[in-house]
């Protein structure tokens, strides 16, 4: 009699917990949502993933604060819809970069990019070709693959220095699992290491996978992951629209964002700068063989521009100001450009006087919102009319001698 009320107390019990992890998923499903752009992704054999032609998908991230929507054309681009043959008496600029050109957060029409053709004016096509996530060496894979087949005038390559050197360093996605391909020095050259073949999963993995279609675990894990940061968040009340996304992050390590801006790098960190540099110089030849020319623009970011921001972030990681020099990469990459005589676009001073009197930059989020974006394509038309007059310069026939 005693074992069966003990089966029946079990029973109950069970049945309770799953009552109330149903409860729990409902009620987390209601009112958190993780983002995120995985169903517009697919792998890709050149660039290791890359947007899914014709995907379309609401994208909505509570803990960042970000909600927008995807929408993927027929060439892989999140952009409205192009022909892969450039339209007759056109001029076509092509928009490299990862998520800041891609448009985390902003809708279609509001990027950097669609608000660059507005202002160039008809007969002046804007293609947008930023993927979350990738790097320099994804960039110039999918230029030298595919981007010169859609005949651009003009090449933009949009810089996010707090990730680009590390999405180089790393073969994998950054902060994630995604496998990569990446250039790395040989004998005084650049070598390709395609990313790793896709394998089976392990059943531990596939597990893994299924679980994380409860929105409760994975919102239990993903805040688990935040609270394991270096440093915990400072012990005071979050004020309105104080940034409060941190991810893992270690310079010790060179897995930081602020790896970048340390005074001295790694000898890892150091050999993955001179790969992008290297990688920039290979993109303007690349670009300068077909008589298209190159413009470089690093985009100002939230802890470059928003001094209270920076204080915040660098209180929580607990890291000392005078580590870093927020200038000392865009010193390298000008003087890079200045040698290759490409134009470099860097607007920080504009962005800072802006953000003295509005955001550039949602609240929980580092990527610029729609000023933000706008403010780009102020700063961008005036070099990408040059561009465009140098280009057509360079195509115009030669003078006719007067034989008289």
């Amino acid at each position: 009699m005693r074992l069966r009320e003990w089966h029946k107390n079990a029973l109950v019990s069970v049945v309770s917990c799953a009552f109330a992890l149903l409860v729990a998923e409902g009620v987390v499903r209601i009112v958190w949502e993780p983002g995120g752009d995985a169903t517009a992704i697919r792998a890709d054999p050149v660039c290791g993933w890359a947007l899914r032609p014709g995907a379309s998908m609401r994208s909505n991230d509570t803990d960042r604060g970000l909600e927008y929507n995807i929408k993927v054309n027929a060439l892989g681009l999140r952009d409205r819809d192009r022909d892969r043959r450039k339209p007759p008496a056109t001029r076509r600029v092509l928009f490299l970069g990862d998520s800041m050109v891609f448009g985390t957060g902003v809708e279609m029409g509001e990027r950097c990019s669609d608000r660059l053709e507005a202002l160039l004016g008809p007969g002046v096509e804007v293609l947008n070709a930023g993927v979350g996530g990738w790097g320099i060496d994804q960039e110039f894979l999918y230029l030298t693959h595919d981007g010169f087949g859609l005949q651009p005038d003009v090449v933009i390559l949009g810089l996010c220095v707090e990730n680009d050197v590390l999405n180089d360093l790393l073969p994998h996605q950054l902060f994630g699992t995604a496998p990569k391909p990446r250039f790395v020095h040989r004998d005084g050259r650049l070598v390709l290491e395609p990313a790793a073949p896709p394998v089976a999963p392990p059943l531990a993995h596939r597990t893994r996978v299924v679980l994380r279609r409860s929105r409760l675990l994975l919102f239990v894990a993903r805040h688990l992951a935040m609270l394991r940061a270096p440093t915990p968040a400072p012990p005071v009340a979050a004020s309105a629209g104080e940034d409060r996304q941190y991810f893992p992050d270690n310079l010790e390590t060179d897995s930081s964002h602020w790896s970048v801006y340390r005074r001295s790098y790694s000898p890892r960190f150091e050999a993955a700068f001179r790969v992008s540099e290297d990688l920039v110089v290979a993109m303007q030849e690349s670009c300068a063989a077909r008589r298209v020319p190159l413009l470089i623009f690093a985009f100002p970011l939230k802890v470059e521009v928003d001094d209270e921001a920076r204080r915040r972030e660098l209180r929580h990681y607990g890291y000392a100001p005078d580590q870093f020099d927020l200038e000392m990469p865009y010193a390298r990459l000008r003087a890079l450009a200045e040698r290759l005589d490409t134009p470099f676009v860097y607007p920080l001073a504009t962005y800072r006087a802006v953000q003295d009197r509005t955001p550039l930059f949602f609240p929980r989020d580092g990527h610029p919102n729609a000023t933000g974006h706008a403010l780009a394509a102020e700063a961008l038309e005036q070099p990408v009319r040059d561009a465009l007059e140098r280009q057509e310069n360079a195509h115009a026939p030669p003078p006719r001698r007067d034989r008289s």
